[in-house]
């Protein structure tokens, strides 16, 4: 049970990821933070980089979950 729901949500994350880093500019996370910067080419960038940021968090999921997937069904 445990290892398919990991398989699942692995494979889930993969579009996730990508969905994180297109749309993260867009995303509430840290937009408290970045609606404080006037400058709108620094504040261009820094949401950039942002939803890059979160895309790769998000990305890392993927390998994390199906190799952890892997080794509870080789305990099993």
């Amino acid at each position: 049970m445990l290892t398919e729901a990991c398989l699942w949500v692995g494979l889930l994350s993969v579009p996730l990821s990508w969905v994180v880093w297109f749309f993260g500019p867009r995303l509430e996370v840290g937009r408290h933070v970045l609606s404080k910067i006037t400058d709108p080419a620094l504040k261009a960038a820094l949401e950039e980089a942002h939803a890059e940021r979160w895309g790769i968090f998000v990305g890392l999921w993927p390998a994390t979950l199906l190799l952890l997937s892997l080794i509870l069904e080789k305990r099993v």
